[in-house]
């Protein structure tokens, strides 16, 4: 038996959980109806199935450089970032959840499904074509043609996402590429299979341009997203802070088991993990360090939750016309 790859090995791990999680097979208009907890759970464990993936793929320098080979890097990368809006959604359900907003909870947590499953089905068919090209199987008619087809479907795409006025010069690129493809396409049927693949690789470098430009156009958009979402958390954490000492909770021990004497040196280290995350140029390092913090508040959420789950359990709520409960994990006012 061949030994299969590591991105082969990836891509084959990320088709069994395609299939056989059902979380990841949640779209709108599919769910049936449910407690709104455990829809946030359901939600909650696709993003992290999701987060895993991308995290097994940065880990592997293999998947990658055949991810980079393949010509779909920018489009790994344009995933991970949407994966953050889908992470907003879901911080949105909770808010609303915690606040009785069920409705608005739930619709989120269907936005946030949609978008996991979005990236989770992109990032498999990514990983997909990065074993594919890795096998060789673009040397032959059929793979040719197909990988003609998707950059012909690849540049309509491009053309209308395109910020208006954008530069002539990128506009003339998109047309002689498309020309490219049609021309390599053309070479293929005659049987000339080595003019149609250097004729494909050509075109290819000329999208790969195009996708420098929207980059560059792009990076503006993805700092304010990184922004919002780290915002979201900051502001998520201090509501919990606020409602435990509405109903008479001390989170000193829960504090003190992380490190951390008062809610304000935990709050101070929080805003400087932040503005690091905001001020790194590198976005991919900014987005690790943005899910770095998002485990840190998560962790401490979880433990402030259990306290305020059994004082209550001992004392019962003591401001009961307070807004909000304890919920599940991640629950706030």
């Amino acid at each position: 038996m061949l030994k299969k790859s590591k991105v082969t090995i990836i891509a084959i791990l990320a088709t069994i959980i395609l299939t056989t999680t059902p979380a990841m097979l949640v779209a709108q208009g599919q769910i049936q109806t449910a407690p709104s907890q455990q829809m946030l759970t359901l939600a909650e464990k696709a993003g992290q199935q999701t987060q895993n993936l991308i995290n097994m793929i940065n880990a592997d320098q293999n998947a990658l450089a055949q991810i980079q080979t393949a010509g779909l890097t920018y489009e790994f990368k344009e995933n991970a970032t949407l994966f953050l809006t889908g992470l907003a959604y879901l911080e949105t359900a909770k808010t609303a959840l915690a606040n009785s907003e069920y409705q608005d909870s739930i619709d989120s947590m269907v936005q946030a499904l949609s978008v996991f499953r979005e990236v989770y089905s992109s990032i498999h068919a990514i990983l997909q074509a990065a074993a594919d090209l890795e096998k060789g199987d673009l040397i032959e008619n059929q793979a040719i043609m197909e990988a003609i087809t998707r950059d012909l479907q690849r540049i309509d795409n491009l053309e209308e996402i395109l910020p208006d006025g954008s530069p002539q010069e990128i506009l003339k690129l998109l047309d002689d590429t498309k020309e490219l493809l049609n021309q390599a396409k053309t070479l293929l049927l005659d049987g000339d299979i080595t003019a149609a693949r250097s004729a494909f690789l050509e075109a290819k470098q000329d999208i790969s341009e195009v996708y420098q430009y929207l980059k560059g156009q792009a990076e503006e958009s993805n700092t304010g997203r990184l922004n919002n979402y780290c915002q979201g958390i900051q502001e998520r954490i201090q509501e919990r802070f606020r409602y435990g000492k509405n109903q008479g909770v001390d989170f000193t021990g829960v504090l003190q088991s992380y490190g951390y004497q008062t809610e304000s040196q935990f709050m101070e280290a929080l805003q400087n993990r932040i503005q690091t995350a905001q001020t790194e140029q590198n976005f991919n390092l900014a987005l690790e360090d943005c899910e770095s913090i998002s485990q840190m508040v998560q962790q401490m959420e979880q433990s402030m939750n259990h306290e305020i789950s059994s004082y209550q359990a001992q004392k019962g709520p003591i401001n009961s016309g307070s807004s909000g409960n304890s919920g599940g994990i991640g629950g706030h006012p």
